[in-house]
């Protein structure tokens, strides 16, 4: 792995981990005083790092059968519930549109 994926996996780990953990209950959690900023600290370096070998496994190896065993075994020996799953974009499909679908009125001819 060279310099440049690295810091591109410690980016996107390090995005991601604020994105689904610092943004989220845990915020007022620290702000009501009810958790630390060392134990937050704690929590977010662990999953950056997890998130940071998923990332690998899928980004720089292409390796989707791996990441399809981490999640079956994850799935089979440690989710134990029912719950749905509701997927929140918190408004990044919408800033994403805004950005790359303007018509800019280029036209490709084939």
């Amino acid at each position: 792995m060279n310099n440049n994926e690295k810091e591109y996996l410690k980016k996107a780990s390090k995005a991601l981990t604020y994105f689904t953990f610092n943004n989220g209950p845990i915020k007022t959690l620290k702000e009501e005083g009810k958790v630390k900023e060392e134990e937050v600290k704690e929590i977010q370096k662990y999953i950056e790092g997890h998130l940071g070998y998923i990332l690998k496994v899928l980004l720089q190896e292409g390796n989707i059968e791996k990441f399809n065993l981490i999640v079956s075994t994850l799935d089979k020996f440690y989710v134990n519930d029912n719950e749905d799953v509701e997927i929140k974009d918190d408004g990044f499909d919408n800033i994403y549109k805004n950005l790359f679908s303007m018509n800019t009125g280029i036209k490709l001819n084939k």
